[in-house]
């Protein structure tokens, strides 16, 4: 989960939700509790922290096999595409609130960070 600071009590409830070992869906139906477990506090700081490290600051990212990442909604045609499947005949290819207007030029998605590599084993 990646609770985002500008969502009040957003983090509160991620953790509550770990803690109490509730699924995705009960975070969605609104579930509520005050179990903040030292635990489920750290799992969310620490998730918090890797997406930050690799520029991921909102919701919803999407984050393709080539180490590419976007953020904010891709329309289903556009997702297609840069999964590389096939866009369905007659569909209306809309273009997402993130692509760049008809005739501008396209701006390259974020490329991830990757570690360094591992020393090599003696």
């Amino acid at each position: 989960m990646f609770p985002l600071p500008m969502h009040k009590g957003a983090r509160e409830q991620c953790v509550a939700v770990i803690c109490d070992k509730k699924s995705f869906d009960d975070l969605e139906n609104g579930y509520k509790s005050d179990n903040q477990c030292a635990d489920g506090a750290k799992l969310v700081d620490e998730t918090i922290a890797l997406l930050s490290s690799k520029g991921m600051s909102g919701t919803p990212t999407y984050l393709f096999p080539d180490g590419r990442f976007q953020s904010g909604v891709l329309e289903p045609d556009a997702l297609r595409q840069r999964l590389g499947l096939p866009v369905p005949p007659g569909s209306l290819g809309t273009p997402s609130p993130a692509a760049p207007a008809p005739g501008a030029p396209a701006s390259p998605a974020k490329k991830a960070p990757t570690a360094p590599p591992a020393p090599p084993k003696k």
